[in-house]
C-alpha cells in the first residue's frame, strides 16, 4: 500500500486528484497508530473499533478496495469494488486511473 501511495504521489496526472486511505476494521486507536508507525504508513488511517464503517460497506473481508469518484454535482459514484490485493502497484494504479476516468 505504501508503494501504491508513492506511485500516486509520483504521477503528475493523478497527484492531488486521487487519495488513498486505510480503515482499521475492529482496531483501536492504539492498534492503528502502532500499525502506522511500524509500517511507516504515509497515508491516512482511520480507526473503526466498533465496525461502523465496516458494516456500512457490507462487512467485506480484507483487503478490500473501493474506488469512489466525486462528481461535479457533489455526489459520489463507486467505480471499483473488489476483494483481494494486487501484485503490482503501478499496474493497479493504471487500472484505477482508467476506470475512474481521470
Amino acid at each position: 500500500m505504501n508503494e501504491l501511495y508513492r506511485a500516486i504521489e509520483g504521477r503528475k496526472d493523478v497527484k492531488g486528484k486521487m487519495k488513498l486511505i486505510g480503515i482499521g476494521a475492529g482496531n483501536s486507536d492504539f492498534e492503528v497508530n502502532f500499525f502506522r508507525k511500524k509500517y511507516e504508513v504515509p497515508f491516512p488511517l482511520f480507526t473503526d473499533q466498533d465496525y461502523a464503517i465496516h458494516k456500512a460497506i457490507g462487512e467485506v473481508r480484507t483487503p478490500y478496495f473501493i474506488g469512489v469518484r466525486l462528481k461535479g454535482d457533489g455526489n459520489a459514484e463507486v467505480f471499483y469494488s473488489k476483494l483481494g490485493g494486487f501484485e503490482n502497484a503501478n499496474k493497479f494504479l493504471d487500472s484505477m486511473v482508467k476506470l475512474s476516468g481521470l
